[in-house]
């Protein structure tokens, strides 16, 4: 399991106005069949007749490529909207308004507001042309089924049999966010649940600071640096300190985990896309409510379940760097450090890509492998371990 948490663009500001078309009298239920790709939910769209693919982020706010946002004869609107990405950088994008949206079958929109993006090439390799956050769905009802690999949407009504007193409350602030308390050892923290994510439990280090005192919890290790390159690019100015720890009890909504691991990020506690494998999520956002449906009763113990590699690489200008450095890698290489080889594969052949250098990390078999960093101009053998 990588820590890499790719959070395209998180917990942003502003609320976009979504209209359904001509849906008030009709009730709707309907399946989409998504596709799973390095951990991203993605699903068909058509817009202005243009038939496309996004990325589904509850954590985000929908944005669409430029390009794409042309072809869909996407209409200004006038405004710019500041939001900020997984590495803490501020950044502002036009907005942009989208005609005739077809979600599903039956759920269609007569308008829907966009940022417009730059080209970008994470979206370009999974085939998408952006992302559609909770805004898109802020007057239905959607239903997250990992194992038959399906959304369900509905409107205007619950699905038969779901009850409100089953569910949480929703505190979405102005953003339709689906933000839930979570249990952490009998102290409560507002998480978001954010399909954008990767893995499960990612905590921010402020609630971490807070927690850690009044919950069991361990320390498992320190480092320094970034997670993954976020929609506004990569800047090591933008490093941070991280703590992989493990927090002895934690309950998501019903349903219950012994050490769960994480490593601290910036900013707000999401919980990723990983929870799917766990339980069907019901986000009512009309309602403001959120459920969760365990698959198996029982506690789940999470111990050693989180692994990561103790030095984090990244492409970065036309080559590939050390971007996160943990405790028992810090003798051996520095932040900058320029990565050559990887496992005997030389990186050059590999494109500037995110995607292609986990790949290959992942192929890796056992929790050791030999990298070769250029130091002063020399080449460095290097051995790198999973912790």
């Amino acid at each position: 399991m990588r820590i890499v948490v790719l959070l395209l663009l998180g917990f942003m500001t502003s609320l976009p106005v979504v209209t359904i078309a001509q849906q008030t009298t009709r009730r709707i239920c309907d399946t989409i069949h998504y596709e799973y790709v390095h951990d991203k939910i993605i699903i068909p769209v058509i817009v202005n007749g243009v038939k496309v693919k996004y990325i589904v982020d509850t954590g985000g706010q929908t944005g669409t490529i430029r390009e794409n946002a042309v072809e869909m004869k996407a209409m200004s609107g006038g405004t710019s909207r500041g939001v900020s990405d997984l590495n803490g950088m501020s950044l502002a994008y036009e907005e942009a308004v989208l005609s005739n949206v077809q979600l599903s079958s039956n759920y269609k929109l007569t308008q829907m507001k966009s940022m417009v993006f730059p080209s970008n090439g994470f979206f370009r390799e999974l085939g998408v042309v952006g992302i559609l956050g909770s805004d898109a769905f802020a007057q239905a009802v959607v239903t997250f089924d990992a194992r038959e690999q399906i959304m369900i949407i509905n409107y205007p009504y619950r699905p038969d049999g779901l009850k409100i007193s089953e569910g949480v409350a929703i505190y979405p602030g102005q953003t339709s966010h689906p933000i839930v308390d979570v249990d952490f050892g009998g102290i409560m923290k507002r998480v978001l649940f954010d399909t954008g994510a990767n893995g499960l439990l990612i905590l921010s280090a402020d609630d971490y600071e807070d927690l850690k005192d009044k919950v069991e919890n361990r320390l498992l290790s320190r480092g320094i640096g970034i997670s993954g390159v976020g929609i506004g690019g990569f800047d090591l100015k933008n490093t941070m300190e991280m703590k992989k720890v493990s927090i002895g009890e934690l309950n998501f909504v019903g349903k219950e985990f012994n050490n769960m691991e994480s490593v601290t990020c910036k900013g707000s506690s999401l919980m990723g896309v990983d929870m799917l494998k766990y339980g069907k999520v019901v986000i009512d956002y009309m309602r403001n409510r959120f459920y969760f449906f365990p698959y198996e009763s029982g506690t789940e113990d999470m111990t050693g379940k989180l692994k990561n590699w103790n030095v984090g690489i990244l492409p970065v200008k036309g080559h590939f760097e050390i971007t996160a450095v943990w405790d028992s890698a810090k003798d051996l290489v520095a932040l900058g450090d320029q990565v050559i080889r990887v496992n005997g594969k030389n990186l050059s052949e590999l494109k500037q890509s995110q995607l292609e250098v986990e790949a290959l990390l992942d192929t890796v078999e056992g929790d050791v492998t030999e990298i070769v960093i250029l130091k002063d101009g020399k080449e460095k053998k290097v051995e790198i371990k999973r912790m």
